[in-house]
């Protein structure tokens, strides 16, 4: 009887460390374990209680990033941003260099992060790898809000309101969210659903942001995450950057020079507009690789973002480019 007791202890043990490494390790929503493991969410989120109070959750010491200085003060002097990161690492491995993106941006947004703050987010792969090298807390006393509406790619993790989800999840706090398409047919409709009282209230909140994360976006073709989550096909994300776009951060669109661009799109986006965007105090863009220096480029240029976190790659293709 003993050694069955012992049994089913160890079991459960076991059982609690997957659902801490699903969780705390792999990012995965309380919702998608509970899909997996086949257990309710109310469950997992009792379970996970539980590892934090049998110190069961493992804390990795993740060892300094190496950045260059250099390239951080160049950038900071050509476009007056507030402050900036480059990872000096070359573009060996894509992927490989959106997880380091992303635990530089967790580190920089942690060292800033208090109670009382509005965090505002958008959407993008760079931004899930953020989220996942958060360390978890409890913070009652800060709120996430969801910035743009939900992507067509739900499912995905770095799409849609998933990330919001997420974000408040790690940090312990609530988070509020559009329950809107990030795009309607057209503009007249998207008028009708801005009327709506819970997307106004949703925006108020995220217009008093402290912090908006963001991804900078592109409109490069296989990187363009309209086209990937279903909104647009490849013929119109080309007649889309025939108008001169680049980049789309919080899905409005703008060009090289950074002038945000007056197109049937932008005019059908749900979500905070480019102007309100730029009177939030501190807005970070995640992005890096050669594919997004015209984007980020242009991003820096129209003040969309205040604070770059980006790879040397970028930073060198951005800083090369005249304008």
């Amino acid at each position: 009887m003993q050694r069955r007791r012992g049994r089913r202890s160890e079991d459960h043990l076991a059982f609690l460390a997957r659902v801490a490494e699903l969780y705390f390790e792999e990012g995965r929503t309380q919702a998608e374990i509970a899909r997996e493991l086949g257990i309710s969410r109310s469950g997992v989120s009792r379970l996970l209680s539980e590892a934090r109070r049998r110190g069961v959750v493992e804390i990795v010491i993740h060892h300094p990033l190496p950045t260059d200085g250099e390239l951080e003060a160049a950038l900071v002097q050509r476009f007056g941003l507030k402050d900036a990161r480059v990872l000096a690492d070359g573009e060996d491995d894509y992927a490989r260099m959106l997880r380091r993106l992303g635990q530089l941006a967790a580190r920089y947004f942690e060292d800033r992060l208090h109670d009382g703050m509005v965090v505002g987010i958008s959407w993008g792969s760079a931004l899930y790898e953020m989220i996942r090298a958060i360390r978890p807390r409890a913070s009652s006393h800060v709120e996430v809000v969801q910035l743009i509406g939900a992507t067509g790619a739900e499912a995905t993790p770095e799409s849609g309101p998933i990330l919001a989800q997420l974000l408040a999840q790690r940090l312990g706090s609530k988070s509020y969210q559009l329950h809107a398409p990030l795009i309607v047919a057209s503009e007249a409709a998207r008028k009708a659903l801005l009327a709506d009282r819970h997307i106004q209230t949703t925006l108020e909140r995220a217009r008093r942001a402290d912090i908006a994360l963001v991804g900078i976006g592109t409109t490069r073709a296989g990187y363009y995450s309209l086209v990937r989550a279903g909104y647009l096909t490849e013929e119109e994300a080309a007649e889309i950057r025939k108008s001169g776009a680049v980049g789309d951060v919080c899905a409005q669109h703008y060009g090289f020079d950074g002038r945000w661009l007056d197109i049937p799109l932008n005019r059908r986006v749900i979500g905070i507009d480019h102007e309100s965007l730029k009177r939030i105090e501190t807005v970070i863009g995640v992005a890096g690789g050669a594919v997004k220096a015209q984007a980020i480029y242009g991003a820096l240029k129209g003040g969309y973002v205040n604070v770059l976190i980006t790879d040397e790659v970028a930073a060198r293709r951005v800083l090369a480019m005249e304008g």
